[in-house]
């Protein structure tokens, strides 16, 4: 998120400049978190990216939480002097993203239909790995994968899956490292989860009732 200074600046931008004759409302605050706030065209942002990434957007109260967690783990990752998200893997991400969507040509069109710019789209990719490093970082010494969980889940979902593919089953030494890696990352996304959570209710939030639908 962009630093309180520059969030007071928009702020009072938003409440202060005129209403356009047409009465339309270009951006608005939707929400304050401690110092720092969130506009609609933060949100909208947000809709347009998971659009171009081939998602359907969540709704805008979901969006908005999102961006709540978001706020919350890039505080804590500023504090902690997290480096930013190494350009070589911000620049491998965007090109699957350039060829996930088709040509150049027809990436461009669909940048313009969702109101995007290349800066844009490469900011929010840059953001969304520096902030999965760092819970990646944070969480990975902590969570924990024991052999009996592996064994689980190979009996339980792994095997089921194959025979309803009508694939053939390996055994499981075979897959033991991959499925201790999957139930890792599993671990990992749960400690996170509960980590924001707790810090969400000790945080000063206001929604303002305008961004609710």
């Amino acid at each position: 998120m962009r630093r309180a200074a520059i969030y007071g600046l928009l702020l009072a931008a938003c409440l202060g400049a005129p209403v356009l004759s047409a009465q339309v409302v270009v951006d608005r605050v939707v929400a304050r978190i401690e110092n720092d706030i969130i506009t609609l065209s933060d949100v909208r942002e947000l809709a347009a990216y998971q659009r171009l990434s081939g998602r359907q957007p969540a709704p805008e109260p979901d969006l908005l939480q999102q961006l709540i967690d978001q706020w919350i783990v890039a505080n804590d990752a500023a504090a902690a002097r997290f480096p930013a998200a190494p350009a070589q893997q911000v620049d491998a991400q965007l090109a699957a993203l350039r060829n996930q969507v088709g040509t150049p040509q027809q990436f461009a069109a669909r940048l313009r239909e969702l109101d995007l710019s290349e800066q844009d789209v490469r900011r929010l990719v840059a953001k969304q790995i520096f902030l999965d490093l760092y819970l990646e970082r944070r969480f990975r010494a902590v969570a924990r994968v024991q052999p009996a969980d592996v064994e689980r889940y190979y009996r339980e979902e792994f095997v089921p899956q194959l025979q309803l593919r009508k694939q053939a089953v390996p055994p499981l030494d075979d897959v033991r490292d991959s499925i201790t890696d999957l139930l890792l990352e599993r671990d990992i996304t749960r400690l996170a989860q509960q980590w924001i959570e707790q810090t969400r209710a000790s945080l000063d939030v206001e929604i303002f009732p305008e961004s609710r639908p």
